[in-house]
């Protein structure tokens, strides 16, 4: 190793504390072999050094680029010994960890698996990336065009496969739709419950059901027995249920509220004399058999000691108060089935009436649109009435917009299909006429929708959204461009055509062993409701994931390696013995998890899958609805191996509810997470199936994953969207260091002694970088100090975990007006540079060059040669 490699880069001397006792003052990834990579964390430097590239799309792949080919030249690149990347950094990244990994490979770029020490595996990289002619960089130059390399002819490639994903994903919801729907009308229509009076029990029946269903005989609803039960519900669970809060006393163990019983009898038998309607009789039965059904439970789940603790007689209330929710929504949930299922039965009776042509649909439509368009108008100019034009009322304003898009959505692209699938169910049955012929066509939906539920499907699940396509596309860009064997085989050249080479099964991937970084992966896991109560969570809505060669780590406190055992992936979760809380790899029994085994550019486009259903904090309704419905489901159901059963100290199924829920996943599991992506409602990493998607959705910067490591140092290079220059991504690292790892990131204010003399002028503060947008910035980058709080006890066997600090050099996508004439003139010409839309990922070659070269201008103002800072 040449004396200039062994010399440190000026940020490794900005005084790193003492390395802790059983830490050795080893040198950076430079000077240690490929078996000293994988030792325990003692092994590991005092003076590690980090890299962090943020998401951005191509935007922040070509920026990041720029910097990674400046750190090469400077040669400071063998110094990095951990490489984190979200989402657009994360192009960058695989890239560059790629073109390490096939310098490590027999059949790779060196011809053999180098040893380290000799630095082969970093000298070849090195000269590619400096090198603004080599090989790998020209391809990246030529296909930055990633989504549509080949112009018109791939764009039509796109568009067939939107639709044919698009048509997929609606054929399983409408056959699995239609069963349901069918399944309903099988019930309708059976001659036990006889609609038409020709059942043994329909005489009973509806003496019975004239008493109880008031509401729907005065309003002469016809809407079959749907509407007859969400009524039922109403008088026997909801109300009910209401009533029976109030009448169990708040102070003494099974006991009824004697005022409010009695007023309660009194106001049942007025009603009872004055209407001869026993219904307010069968309400208060109903309120007191459910308060005994909850006292039952209590003394069931808390036992019968201590009938007097306040907690047994909060957990009654309780329960009631669960129940009446459950009885709610199912109630409003009969009244909407009610409404669709009434529309397919009247469309379904005006078809056999020979009423049911062209222009009567049309016009139907047409008056439907109207009627769902004018509601919406309404609804905004009475909240605008409401509210006024005040602030305070513009606030109230805003904060409803997104129930209104969301009902919007409901109305125009949620009920218009179900009343169709419910007219095709209606016809089938013929209302009742051709009952055989309709159940043999429930049947066969069933069937379908049984099998297209298998767990074996989910697989179509994932491939049906774009992500498989923007896997490839992104695999073919950069990967391809170090695969030798695109320079030999026949179509290497063709960026269209798939190349064996361009990817690699994440067990095989170590850039590391060739003197490369350790590449963590960053993806979120989106969790919008809470395992243990299924309430909403309303916060972050998401979990941080890092996957890399080593194992997984997930949130701050989770971690489990991969086990050694070639292509079968399989994680041992690191837990205390005795774990008694929650952990995600934690099976019953302790034993490893066999978990799905994903290649290097699919856990790179996850990690990059910004647009879907699942986006961490900005998971709504309104926004899952739409996307759903439009196939944007740019994210992935991962396997993670568990069901929620076989997970250690996890809550086991309780409640109807539940239950049904846990069946109705069982049976069909493939629905079941299109209904979850439908109604954004996703459990987080406690079910079997994960839903993943862009890490930015979690932590935008990728410094976090290095921060919880206790990194010494870090370089986090912001490549995000930033038209304001607010910072935002910067803040939610700061925010989440101190709330999840108790750490505090503060400015340093720069010292130009402390750098070397051609690098002081680019370091400026926070508020050099963040100038007012339309004003060139004053430097490139700022330098932070993160202080971590002192470890626990049981942390004292792991010396990094008792490190007291890191040094953050943060840098940021600037303009100050040093950069080359050419990027000022791109920046002249584009006043969004080089904050330009995320949703721009076609780059043309100025575009492309233009990030590149601020990413290389940049790298080279910082990082001087470290023979120079030596």
């Amino acid at each position: 190793m040449s004396a200039d490699q062994n010399a440190k880069p000026w940020l490794l001397e900005l005084g790193p504390p003492e390395p802790p006792s059983g830490v050795p003052a080893a040198g950076s990834s430079a000077n240690r072999s490929p078996t000293e990579h994988g030792k325990a964390a003692s092994a590991l430097p005092h003076d590690a050094l980090g890299l962090a590239l943020s998401g951005g799309g191509i935007r922040s792949a070509s920026f990041c680029l720029g910097l990674v080919q400046a750190l090469a030249r400077s040669k400071w690149l063998p110094k990095v010994d951990f490489l984190s990347t979200v989402s657009g950094g994360g192009y960058t990244g695989a890239f560059l960890g790629r073109f390490f990994d096939q310098c490590g490979k027999p059949d790779g770029l060196t011809g053999a698996v180098p040893d380290t020490a000799d630095g082969a595996g970093q000298d070849r990289v090195a000269r590619d990336l400096v090198d603004s002619r080599s090989a790998s960089i020209s391809w990246l130059r030529r296909h930055a065009n990633y989504l549509s390399p080949s112009g018109h002819g791939e764009m039509a490639t796109n568009i067939a496969g939107f639709w044919r994903n698009l048509i997929s994903v609606y054929f399983v919801l409408a056959f699995f739709l239609v069963s349901v729907f069918g399944l309903l009308n099988a019930i309708e229509y059976s001659s036990l419950l006889g609609s038409y009076d020709r059942g043994p029990l329909a005489g009973v029946l509806n003496d019975v059901l004239d008493a109880l269903t008031p509401i729907t005989g005065a309003l002469m609803v016809h809407a079959g027995p749907w509407a007859v039960i969400a009524e039922l519900v109403l008088w026997l669970g909801v109300l009910p249920l209401m009533l029976a809060y109030w009448l169990v006393s708040q102070d003494l163990p099974e006991t009824f509220i004697a005022p409010v019983l009695a007023s309660a009898a009194i106001l049942a038998g007025a009603i009872l004399l004055a209407t001869q309607n026993p219904l307010g009789l069968v309400v208060l039965a109903s309120a007191v058999i459910w308060a005994l059904i909850v006292w039952a439970i209590v003394r069931r789940d808390e036992g019968h000691f201590d009938q007097f603790n306040p907690s047994r007689l909060a957990l009654a209330r309780n329960h009631l108060t669960q129940w009446l929710a459950f009885w709610l929504t199912v109630s409003v949930g009969l009244i909407a089935f009610a409404v669709i299922d009434g529309l397919g039965r009247w469309l379904a009776w005006r078809m056999l009436q020979g009423g049911l042509t062209v222009p009567n649909i049309v016009g139907w439509l047409v008056s439907a649109g109207a009627s769902i368009f004018g509601l919406a108008t309404g609804l905004r100019v009475a909240i605008r009435f409401l509210v006024g034009e005040s602030p305070k009322g513009s606030s109230v304003l805003t904060f409803s917009r997104p129930f209104l898009v969301a009902a919007l959505i409901v109305l125009i692209g949620v009920v218009p299909p179900l009343v169709v699938l419910a007219f095709i169910s209606q016809t089938a049955y013929e209302l009742g006429y051709t009952y055989n012929r309709g159940l043999a066509f429930t049947g066969v939906t069933l069937i379908v929708s049984l099998l297209l539920g298998l767990r074996a499907c989910v697989e179509f699940i994932n491939r049906s959204g774009p992500l498989n396509i923007y896997a490839s596309r992104l695999a073919r860009a950069f990967l391809g461009a170090v695969n030798p064997a695109r320079r030999t085989h026949p179509e290497g050249r063709n960026v269209t055509h798939v190349v064996p080479g361009d990817d690699v099964p994440l067990t095989e991937y170590a850039p590391h062993a060739a003197g490369g970084p350790l590449h963590l992966i960053n993806c979120a896991v989106n969790e919008t409701i809470d395992v243990a109560s299924q309430r909403g969570l309303r916060d972050r809505q998401a979990e941080n994931m890092a996957v890399g060669p080593a194992g997984v780590s997930v949130a701050q406190n989770w971690h489990a390696l991969w086990l050694p055992n070639g292509t079968d992936p399989q994680l041992v979760p690191l837990a205390e013995p005795g774990e008694v809380r929650p952990h995600p790899f934690l099976a019953k029994g302790n034993g490893p998890v066999r978990v799905e085994g994903l290649s290097l550019r699919e856990w790179m486009a996850i990690s990059g899958a910004a647009l879907g259903p699942g986006m961490g904090r900005r998971t709504g309704l309104a926004h899952a609805l739409l996307l759903t419905l439009a196939n944007l489901r740019l994210g992935y159901w991962w396997n993670s191996g568990l069901n929620t059963s076989r997970r250690a100290n996890i809550p086991g199924t309780r409640g109807i509810g539940r239950r049904l829920t846990a069946l109705f996943s069982t049976l069909f599991q493939a629905q079941a997470l299109l209904l979850s992506e439908l109604t954004g409602r996703f459990a987080g990493p406690w079910e079997r199936y994960w839903n993943l998607s862009d890490g930015g959705n979690f932590e935008n910067t990728g410094a976090y994953e290095l921060l919880r490591r206790r990194v010494p140092f870090v370089i986090a290079c912001d490549a995000g969207e930033d038209p304001q220059h607010h910072g935002s991504d910067l803040a939610r690292l700061v925010r989440l260091a101190r709330v999840d790892l108790g750490a505090e990131i503060t400015e340093v204010a720069p010292t130009p002694a402390a750098f070397p003399a051609g690098v002081a002028p680019h370091i400026g503060t926070l508020a050099d970088l963040l100038v007012p947008a339309g004003q060139p910035s004053r430097a490139h980058a700022a330098l932070f100090l993160v202080r971590y709080p002192q470890p626990a006890d049981s942390a004292s066997t792991d010396p990094w975990a008792r490190r007291t600090h890191t040094w953050l050099l943060y840098i940021k996508a600037t303009v100050t007006g040093d950069e080359p004439p050419d990027v000022l003139n791109y920046e002249a010409t584009h006043p969004d540079f080089p904050n330009e839309t995320t949703l721009d990922q076609v780059f043309d070659e100025p575009q492309w060059e233009s990030y590149r070269a601020l990413g290389d201008h940049i790298g080279t103002s910082l990082f001087v040669p470290a023979r120079e800072s030596a």
